[in-house]
């Protein structure tokens, strides 16, 4: 992915898109940590790859029969254990994608679906945790900002 051929294999290739948002899904933190960070790598590379990740993850999340994000939130929601970091990736992707998608539709559609699996909830259980570390209140206040 970190060559132009083999970005452009990716982002012709959606499947693999989906692979990578399945895994993040893992029980493995280190895959987990491993896919978020590849998925950011994705979505930075250029702003049409923002679509191609929702489109995966509804694609994902749908032939599951679960609500789109979900394998996020269970991060977020540290259902697996956690740490800091796999927190901080998995609001960054969410942030980095929501933060150049091309039409408010879109916009609406992620952050509706992330509302509804308790994105609030988990916001503001770590907003108010004297123990969060300060690079994660940034990533939350930026999702706070950009969605109200």
């Amino acid at each position: 992915m970190l060559f132009v051929d083999g970005m452009n294999g990716v982002i012709n290739h959606n499947e693999t898109v989906q692979w990578l948002y399945t895994l993040t899904g893992s029980v493995s933190r280190l895959v987990v940590k491993t896919a978020l960070k590849l998925l950011i790598v994705f979505v930075e590379y250029a702003e049409s790859n923002s679509p191609l990740l929702i489109n995966a993850v509804n694609t994902v999340d749908g032939r599951r029969g679960v609500k789109s994000w979900s394998n996020l939130m269970e991060v977020l929601e540290e259902r697996n254990g956690s740490d800091t970091e796999l927190l901080m990736l998995a609001m960054t992707l969410i942030n980095k994608t929501l933060g150049v998608l091309p039409d408010q539709d879109s916009f609406y559609d992620v952050t509706d679906s992330l509302e509804q699996l308790g994105m609030e909830t988990i916001i503001f259980k770590h907003m108010n945790n004297r123990g969060t570390e300060p690079d994660l209140r940034s990533q939350f206040t930026i999702y706070e900002v950009t969605t109200t």
